[in-house]
């Protein structure tokens, strides 16, 4: 669960744009009415200033009441991981403990509210507002993707007019642009695309087949000779009764058992492309179509790594329920990022195929996955271990983007040990 205490306060008194307005009003109506001596403008006037003074003295009165509490909350979110469009709650509390609260006084037309902002290094944000004396639960939705840090989280009194508004903040600047997982305060990890792009899985270092791809079919009657590497449990045994020989079912999706793959998300854009919004998005399919790809690995038995550019390490290698969150809390992480020479891929194992999920650019030479496949062609020169990275350009119907696309893949396909193609989105 991410918590925050108030340790440190930033006090803040903005008067709204409407008070300002109204003061304005007020001076106004007063100076017409001496001026002119019509005491009908006077009346105006004073009209608007007994509720302009009433908001303002009883906003800075309260805020006096309550600026001991607000030294003492406790703001909670939990769980700290959820699936995006899922409800997160949040708590409130007073002291280090319980989440017992005490009374907290409201005069009439004067409010007392929280106000919790959450941001991405990329530009999304969570604002939710709660009443701290209301019992009832605290629910807000994560709509969107991301790792979300805290911006502030603020204890505020405001009238119902709007015309002014005290808050007493806590300003995590330091905490809105960390790179440990640990100091991110909620996740918000992508639902798996639909279908899973089409996977070539490799065998590492191993002695088994080097490559197989796994295709869905019913037809379980066509069969191949059986070669080292291939899944025991697939044999037909019927043929080898038979005095056949050994032959495996071609329909079956098992691969070897030693397959190991890294699947890497690179959220780089380039500007030339996509704006902020229109990146985010993108990386946002990206993720989506990673974490498919993951998960149908890990259900054919096969370890899987998966992480993304300035990610501190990759995620994976642990079977079972947790392995499938552990992937998903990892494609919460990408942040759309322009193209930059302090970017980079997190290190990669030596036994492991990788695949690459990008975004078209037009512009190769600052890209991370630029340097990430001159690096490996200049790791594994001579080296007899054959080392192929496929890259997937995944693109939406904007002809530019398919444009890009195309010429991206057709570009990394002259470079030895690389295989691109473009994916649909």
């Amino acid at each position: 669960m991410g918590k925050l205490r108030v340790t440190a306060q930033k006090v803040v008194f903005v008067p709204q744009v409407t008070g300002i307005f109204i003061f304005v009003i007020i001076i106004l109506a007063f100076t017409a009415g001496i001026m002119r001596q019509e005491l009908a403008l006077a009346l105006a006037g004073a009209a608007f200033l007994l509720p302009w003074t009433y908001c303002l003295i009883m906003t800075l009165l309260l805020a006096l009441l309550h600026s001991r509490r607000a030294r003492r909350v406790f703001i909670r979110i939990s769980p700290r991981e959820v699936t995006a469009g899922e409800l997160a709650e949040v708590f409130y509390s007073e002291g280090e403990t319980a989440a017992s609260v005490g009374t907290i006084i409201q005069l009439p037309g004067i409010l007392v509210r929280c106000r919790m902002v959450l941001a991405t290094r990329d530009g999304r944000y969570i604002r939710y507002d709660f009443n701290p004396a209301d019992p009832s639960p605290h629910f807000f939705e994560a709509k969107k993707r991301g790792a979300y840090f805290s911006v502030r989280d603020e204890f505020a009194i405001f009238d119902i007019l709007g015309l002014f508004r005290f808050a007493y903040r806590l300003t995590a600047s330091k905490a809105a642009q960390p790179l440990q997982n640990e100091k991110v305060r909620l996740l918000v990890s992508p639902h798996p695309a639909d279908e899973s792009p089409a996977v070539n899985a490799r065998a590492g270092d191993s002695q088994f087949t080097p490559e197989i791809s796994f295709q869905r079919t019913d037809n379980l009657i066509d069969n191949r000779p059986y070669v080292p590497g291939d899944d025991p449990r697939r044999i037909n045994w019927k043929l080898f009764g038979h005095g056949s020989g050994l032959f495996v079912r071609e329909g079956e999706r098992e691969p070897p058992p030693h397959s190991n793959i890294v699947i890497l998300v690179d959220n780089e854009y380039d500007p030339m492309l996509y704006d902020v919004t229109t990146a985010r998005h993108g990386i946002d399919v990206l993720c989506e179509n990673a974490l498919a790809a993951a998960l149908a690995c890990t259900e054919s038995e096969m370890n899987v790594l998966i992480g993304s550019i300035n990610g501190e390490q990759l995620a994976g290698n642990v079977a079972g329920a947790s392995l499938a969150k552990d992937l998903a809390s990892a494609m919460a992480l990408p942040a759309a990022c322009p193209l930059s020479l302090d970017n980079n891929f997190p290190p990669v194992p030596a036994d492991r195929g990788i695949l690459i999920l990008a975004l078209p650019r037009i512009s190769a030479e600052t890209s991370a996955l630029d340097r990430f496949l001159k690096e490996m062609a200049s790791r594994f020169a001579g080296n007899s271990l054959t080392r192929t990275v496929d890259v997937f350009f995944v693109c939406d119907d904007n002809a530019g983007h398919l444009s890009a696309a195309e010429t991206c893949a057709a570009m990394y396909n002259r470079r030895a040990g690389v295989r691109a193609r473009v994916v649909g989105s």
